[in-house]
């Protein structure tokens, strides 16, 4: 990652916390460029959250969903936080970027209670993302299932990108796995790519409002994309540009 661009990434965050009223924002936003600057992040990195961000931004822009200052601060924060902690080796990565998450706002509130609102709601909004699906309403989770169905997607929206940007991510996937031998890799993608054919809706939020034909379209996409990535691995290949 370029200086420019780290420094671009950088002040993003710091603006978005001096939004939110973190007193001394500068202090907390280096960390956030060492995590996701990792060597061994290949797709779950800077590029990944300014994705996400900006999609976002498109979706309240064009007003294809309705969020209160709160929920839109909430999602930002679950966002910026969810991917913090990321191991290829490791099965925990949600769990510890919970805790990194929580002892962030935890360090805030010894000067200031402005984070105190936001800390369960994006902690169950990460935690949401180990399995990527809503919750039951009896296991306690406090985001509206609206909330999650939409942050959920977010992070799943580069499977309706362009081929030529899917592809870019798919390899991007594999070199963040590349310890892994292809015949091992082959086998692990399959699985997680067929579990997204399964779904009934790659996408939780079938049917936002305004955004019927957007919401279809980023389906037949996904589904376009995994299933091309599937048949590459399957034919013993790895996606290529």
């Amino acid at each position: 990652m370029s200086i420019l661009a780290k420094y671009a990434f950088l002040h993003r965050y710091l603006e978005f916390l001096q939004s939110c009223g973190v007193p001394d924002p500068g202090r907390y936003s280096q960390s956030m460029g060492d995590a996701y600057g990792e060597p061994h992040r290949a797709y779950h990195n800077t590029t990944h959250i300014t994705f996400m961000l900006d999609s976002l931004a498109e979706d309240l822009k064009d007003r294809r969903i309705e969020l209160s200052d709160w929920e839109q601060k909430c999602i930002t924060f679950a966002i910026w936080w969810h991917d913090f902690v990321y191991d290829p080796q490791a099965k925990d990565n949600e769990l510890q970027s919970i805790i990194a998450w929580e002892n962030f706002v935890d360090q805030v509130s010894h000067t200031s209670s402005v984070l105190e609102s936001y800390k369960v709601p994006v902690s169950s909004l990460i935690r949401c993302t180990i399995s990527h699906t809503v919750p039951s309403s009896s296991s306690g989770s406090s985001s509206k299932p609206e909330l999650i169905s939409y942050f959920l997607d977010l992070d799943l929206a580069i499977l309706a990108a362009s081929r030529d940007v899917y592809t870019t991510y798919a390899n991007n996937i594999r070199n963040e796995y590349s310890s892994y031998s292809i015949s091992d890799y082959r086998t692990g993608r399959t699985a997680v790519l067929k579990g997204f054919l399964d779904r009934k809706d790659v996408f939780l939020t079938t049917s936002l409002e305004g955004a019927g034909e957007k919401m279809q379209n980023m389906e037949r996409l996904a589904r376009q994309n995994v299933s091309w990535e599937m048949g590459e691995l399957e034919s013993g290949r790895l996606p290529r540009n």
